[in-house]
């Protein structure tokens, strides 16, 4: 795979670990908080009518007016799928980090839709926090219909989405210092700019053997990349 683009090399803080300063659990109420889980004793009804057993269900869920995020595959066309570049993103996921020991995770620029802002609006907004990039709504198109990331376990739906920009507006992204949303959640984070077909290869290395390679194991990312080189060069 090739290094471009994959190496920290901006000169400002990176990541290294996350510190615990207080576990809330025993004190907090499951439905309280930002993501709020909710459980519920349930029946499946049939189409006979039949009922099945009662069992019970967990879900997480958040506001209604913030329940969908839009992820954004931002790119350069290139002459083929394996040419063309997408800008991707690593930051701070507590929960992956908990698992992995990696306090970064690679994905694409992403965010709440915070309603009545539209999918493309909202776009344009993450796009400026997260990459510095000012855009307008009406360059941003959908890529294909939402879906559910973890369907038994979460409301959200991911709303796809893609902005092409030339090549050159895409490397200068990765140069440049986003504003951010303010929050302590995005310091650290950093863009960078590869080819479709590294971040494929990304998406393919046993993290045993990764190395300082960064990995993609970001669900909704390697569904929309895989969406876009469809799109693009077709293909099953």
């Amino acid at each position: 795979m090739s290094k471009s683009g994959t190496k920290r090399g901006s000169g400002r803080p990176s990541p290294t670990s996350v510190e615990l300063v207080q576990d809330l659990s025993e004190i907090s109420a499951p439905v309280s908080g930002f993501l709020r889980r909710h459980r519920h004793r349930v029946k499946t009804v049939m189409d006979n009518g039949r009922r099945t057993e009662t069992y019970v269900v967990d879900y997480a869920d958040r506001d209604i007016d913030r329940r969908d995020a839009v992820a954004v595959a931002v790119y350069a066309r290139g002459k083929n799928a394996a040419k063309t570049r997408v800008l991707l993103r690593r930051q701070v996921r507590y929960a992956a980090y908990l698992v992995t020991g990696q306090p970064t995770t690679v994905e694409l620029v992403a965010g709440l839709i915070e309603l009545p802002e539209s999918p493309e609006s909202c776009t344009a907004r993450e796009l400026w926090e997260e990459a510095g990039a000012v855009i307008e709504s009406r360059t941003v198109q959908p890529l294909g219909p939402p879906f559910f990331p973890i369907p038994g376990l979460s409301t959200e739906r991911i709303v796809p989405m893609m902005v092409e920009l030339p090549s050159d507006t895409l490397d200068a992204l990765a140069l440049t210092q986003p504003p951010g949303d303010g929050s302590p959640f995005e310091e650290g984070a950093e863009n960078f700019v590869v080819s479709l077909a590294d971040a494929f290869e990304m998406m393919l290395v046993p993290a045993d053997s990764a190395g300082d390679r960064p990995l993609i194991n970001d669900a909704k990312t390697e569904i929309i990349l895989h969406r876009l080189g469809r799109m693009l060069w077709g293909g099953p």
